[in-house]
């Protein structure tokens, strides 16, 4: 990996992953006011003269609220500027990685850890535009490799820019002294940032297809919540984090994702909890 551009380079996942791979190779890092992967033109030309050898693709909206509400800019972004990047490295044969999600599979119904191919019906408008964006990326080229990543996490004292994760929710309605709900009927993988960062390198060399990337789990939110409260020595958090059974009443959402797949490739991540064990640096417990 000798030239690496990076999309999406300001954001939760791209300063950190633009930080760490700045010291093994070349980085061309570029955010919106850089690159605006919404205008097809601009991107081949900026993909002309940069001529990149491997692209993480990381721009996106993930908030899914505002996608719902402004679906025509996450289709502009979330959708057409993916395709846009993909026909970019298809022209100048860069490789690409691109970040998909486990919104993709918020319509399903069935228990357990959900493979990549299992058949879709995502339900929000993010779900359905990372799909067609798997879809049309595969067809137009099939080399790219596409990782369905997880609701992430850093730890609250990051010097870097935090998102509404886990970890920083239960810190914020703790110290405020608020209750903070948590959905029983609701199963999702979490995971550390960082074991996403580090292990993006590891997909250059990929066959060409849609991988789920994160950390599995076997609790549902109000348990991973309750337990992470714990670890993170938060007092009494069975008095402040709520069970919420009412969430999802047509039927429980579980966005568990089988990592089989990418492990038979050397590429593993540790279980949600014992992810957050090791990230918040306790012993092994569990």
């Amino acid at each position: 990996m000798k030239k690496l551009l990076i999309t999406g380079a300001s954001g939760f996942l791209g300063i950190r992953t633009t930080m760490h791979y700045i010291t093994k190779c070349e980085v061309v890092c570029c955010g919106h006011a850089g690159l605006d992967i919404t205008h097809a033109k601009a991107v081949e030309s900026f993909f002309e003269i940069q001529q990149p050898d491997v692209v993480f693709h990381l721009a996106a909206i993930s908030d899914t609220g505002y996608s719902e509400l402004h679906p025509d800019e996450s289709e502009a972004v979330n959708l057409q500027g993916t395709i846009n990047i993909a026909k970019a490295c298809a022209r100048t044969g860069s490789k690409l990685i691109y970040m998909s999600s486990d919104q993709v599979y918020n319509g399903n119904t069935e228990n357990g850890l959900l493979p990549e191919d299992i058949e879709l019906t995502p339900e929000n408008v993010y779900g359905r535009h990372k799909l067609q964006a798997e879809r049309e990326v595969q067809m137009i080229l099939p080399e790219a490799v596409g990782l369905r990543l997880s609701w992430m996490y850093d730890l609250p004292n990051s010097h870097y820019r935090l998102n509404r994760n886990l970890l920083v929710n239960l810190k914020t309605a703790f110290e405020n002294k608020t209750c903070i709900k948590a959905a029983t009927r609701e199963m999702r993988g979490i995971t550390n940032v960082w074991d996403v960062v580090y292990r993006l390198e590891d997909c250059v060399n990929l066959p060409g297809g849609i991988y789920n990337f994160g950390s599995e789990n076997h609790l549902n939110s109000y348990e991973t919540f309750l337990e992470t409260a714990y670890m993170m020595g938060l007092e009494q958090p069975e008095q402040w984090i709520i069970p919420d059974s009412e969430r999802f009443p047509e039927h429980p959402r579980n966005l568990t994702m089988d990592t089989t797949r990418i492990q038979k490739f050397g590429i593993k991540f540790p279980d949600t909890l014992q992810g957050i064990q090791l990230a918040l640096g306790l012993k092994n417990t569990l």
